[in-house]
């Protein structure tokens, strides 16, 4: 019998595929809710009298919230359990959506950005903590890999939503979006989805949090998976941060939302292969390999951005092919990394998963905000970013065993 239908069978009344679904829109969310808008950028530039420096800001108060918060929410979940933490993050994250909908300045944006950060960082603290209550072993990494590669499409999909939203409805329309996303997902986790931690412990006490917290990061495999991830995610976000800029619009080169939307979206097909390969093989041959082998594709994915920037070179198909290899090493890395980072941390899933969100999301910040700083350097801002990610991932996996 397997670990879901054993360990839920009186607290659970979704299972199976649909157990599996709803944990990948909790993760989803925030991912959704990072990238849909960036076709809109330009218009929200526009429509709000801003500088391009300060809607690229919209993006990194988003990760830097969605990064900080989960230092509350990963003990508050392994403390009060999942289940309410999921449900707040699912209110705030509606209010965030709703703020930034009608906000009549960027630094409203901005500020509900903050809290749609706030809210969308707790579904995905409790999704892979429930995953890590629920599953073992090479179970664990099979489930975590069908979590990751969707959730990790979602990027890639994302951008050509918004572009059509953006075309249909303007920038208002992609928060509008992503609200009724949130609401979607929140409705059946209110009617569905029960508390799955049995382990509830007290880990409030200042004292006790910091132990948690150091004897996660103290563990060298913890670190080595985390790492690895959070600097192919740091390298993504400098590319969803960096290229709207300069390729949305009606100058030379440059090309409207909805097919700025279509571009991210022509590399899935390397980011499923990977994926499949993941899923066949990760018994045989174990997370350690697969991670290494991803990480070298990402590096490799950065340096050919970087080096179209350099040449003068940064049309939108040699982006598109630097991309694609990025994302190819992408799939491997998101597919393993979050099981290799979490397995040895039953009892502290929430604390783990959260330090891991930590560390992801601000990568994903820091190189945000680096790429935002260089907005007037065009590709190369962003080649830079990609480059140096790709090249830390390569360092980092070194230690997955």
């Amino acid at each position: 019998m397997s670990p879901v239908a054993n360990a839920t069978r009186d607290t659970l009344p979704i299972r199976g595929a649909w157990l599996i679904a709803l944990l990948t829109a909790l993760a989803a969310l925030g991912q959704f809710a990072s990238s849909a808008y960036l076709p809109s950028m330009p218009a929200m530039q526009a429509g709000l009298g801003a500088s391009a420096g300060a809607v690229q800001l919209t993006m990194t108060a988003y990760l830097a919230a969605f990064a900080l918060v989960q230092l509350v929410f990963g003990p508050v979940s392994d403390r009060y359990g999942r289940r309410p933490v999921m449900l707040a993050g699912g209110l705030l994250f509606i209010l965030g959506s709703g703020l930034c909908m009608v906000a009549p300045s960027i630094e409203t944006v901005i500020l509900g950005r903050a809290i749609q950060g706030i809210g969308a960082c707790a579904g995905v603290v409790a999704s892979r903590a429930v995953t890590r209550d629920l599953f073992d072993g090479a179970e664990l990494t099979r489930v975590s890999a069908a979590i990751a590669m969707a959730f990790s499409l979602v990027p890639a999909i994302a951008p050509l939503i918004g572009g059509g939203l953006q075309m249909l409805a303007g920038w208002h329309g992609n928060f509008a979006a992503a609200g009724l996303f949130g609401i979607a997902v929140f409705i059946p986790v209110v009617l569905y989805l029960r508390e799955t931690n049995r382990s509830q412990v007290d880990r409030l006490r200042p004292a006790t949090i910091w132990a948690g917290y150091r004897a996660v990061a103290a563990h060298p495999q913890f670190r080595a998976y985390a790492f690895t991830t959070s600097a192919v995610m740091g390298g993504l976000f400098a590319f969803l941060t960096g290229a709207p800029s300069m390729l949305v619009g009606d100058g030379p080169g440059q090309v409207s939302p909805i097919e700025f939307g279509i571009y991210p979206a022509l590399s899935i097909p390397g980011f499923i292969v990977s994926g499949i390969i993941v899923r066949k093989t990760v018994v045989k041959a174990g997370d350690a390999p697969l991670m290494r082998r991803g990480a070298l594709f990402a590096g490799l994915g950065g340096l050919m951005m970087l080096a179209a920037a350099l040449l003068g070179q940064a049309g939108i198909w040699t982006l598109l092919v630097s991309m694609m290899v990025f994302v190819v090493g992408m799939g491997f890395v998101f597919s393993v990394g979050h099981a290799g980072a979490l397995r040895h941390f039953k009892e502290r899933a929430g604390t783990a998963s959260a330090l891991m969100g930590v560390l992801q999301l601000g990568s994903a910040a820091v190189f945000s905000g680096l790429a935002a700083a260089m907005a007037d350097w065009g590709a190369l801002g962003f080649g830079v970013g990609m480059a140096v990610a790709g090249l830390a991932a390569v360092v980092f996996s070194r230690g997955c065993r």
